[in-house]
């Protein structure tokens, strides 16, 4: 009788996927050659409800996944349902599900944080970004949210955003984060325990 196949470690790629196809591409192929299950909905990899919204879709991936990989962008592309973005929900849940998760940020989201931060606005005006195709004010909304802003610093935990600029610094941080797979798997066992 053969031996079963151990099922492979699920990592969900967030699904900021607009003017970044070729880099997500090279996101999950990179993961699978080295022995994971890649799901991102621009490779295909992640079951779909057609009774469902995009959103639950996407959610569910979330649910079903065994570690996340967040990527914030300057601009979040148009996976919006109503008020909702997908890929800050998708971050939002993997949190809230306390899935291992790991987060990129573009240096020009750091960027830019930094630079409004440094700006003073007359009495009653605001920063209004027209043309979202440039820069979308919300990756900074999620940028905050995941190095968790709110909280004082010395409380803050599970709040490392690598930065990156090009692929080969976002190679450079799959490479180090999930090439121990014993490392991975105690993380998934720990986690398990805890529930």
């Amino acid at each position: 009788m053969s031996k079963k196949e151990p099922r492979k470690i699920k990592i969900m790629i967030a699904s900021a996927v607009y003017g970044f196809e070729d880099q997500l591409s090279a996101i999950a192929a990179q993961l699978k050659t080295m022995g994971y299950e890649a799901l991102n909905s621009h490779c295909g990899s992640i079951r779909v409800d057609p009774k469902i919204s995009n959103l639950e879709n996407c959610l569910n991936a979330v649910g079903e996944c065994d570690l996340f990989i967040g990527i914030i962008r300057p601009y979040c592309g148009s996976g919006n349902i109503g008020e909702k973005n997908i890929t800050f929900e998708e971050i939002k849940e993997a949190i809230r599900l306390e899935k291992p998760y790991w987060f990129l940020v573009h240096r020009d989201v750091v960027f830019a944080r930094t630079l409004f931060k440094k700006m003073k606005k007359k009495a009653g005006c605001e920063i209004e970004m027209t043309d979202n195709k440039f820069f979308d004010l919300l990756s900074i909304e999620m940028y905050e949210y995941v190095i968790k802003n709110h909280m004082p610093a010395t409380l803050r935990s599970g709040n490392w955003a690598q930065e990156f600029y090009r692929l080969d610094n976002i190679m450079t941080y799959i490479m180090t984060q999930f090439s121990n797979k014993e490392l991975i798997t105690g993380m998934i066992k720990r986690k398990k325990n805890e529930k």
